[in-house]
């Protein structure tokens, strides 16, 4: 009998041996996946030197309360600009909207070159259609540039020499764009 009891114990022992290193193994995995975590955390947050690790924990708790103030941060920036889309939303009523959606046009002539500024609010597409204004009427543009600000497009169009009608037309075409 001793020696059935002995065989058990042996079973017994490796069993338990097989779980320590389940344990120990399991628990390697989580500090090396708690690593990876800082590690990406840290490389997130701007302005957080690479790790200097005099004491682990300090460096972890730095990597968290700086994360911490960066997201609160990030929160009062998303409250700041929330509130200036609400104002600007009160402020612009159906007669803002209107100008917004209409273009100025200047058209000036020296020489044998016309010169065209249009400007507009900025909305997709409308670019182009200044551009097929000129084509439409088969103008022949030498130079053109377009210049953003504040919501806002200048396109600026020189032309080559043409007939007073034909500039008007451009113009009267530009302005209901």
């Amino acid at each position: 009998m001793p020696e059935a009891g002995s065989t058990g114990q042996g079973k017994a022992s490796t069993s338990s041996r097989s779980s320590k290193k389940d344990v120990i193994h399991m628990e390697r995995s989580r500090r090396e996946k708690m690593t990876e975590f800082y590690t990406m955390l840290q490389s997130m947050v701007p302005n957080l030197f690479p790790k200097i690790q005099q004491v682990v924990q300090a460096t972890r708790t730095r990597i968290v309360d700086e994360a911490i103030a960066y997201i609160k941060g990030l929160e009062e920036v998303i409250g700041a600009l929330e509130a200036q889309k609400a104002a600007r939303e009160a402020s612009s009523g159906p007669a803002t909207l209107h100008s917004q959606r209409s273009s100025t046009v200047e058209v000036s002539t020296s020489a044998n070159t016309a010169f065209f500024a249009i400007s507009f609010a900025a909305r997709p597409g409308m670019v182009m259609k200044v551009l097929q204004v000129f084509e439409d009427h088969k103008a022949e543009v030498l130079n053109a540039t377009i210049a953003c600000n504040d919501g806002s497009v200048t396109v600026t169009v020189t032309a080559s020499e043409m007939e007073e009608e034909a500039l008007g037309k451009i113009k009267g075409d530009l302005i209901i764009i």
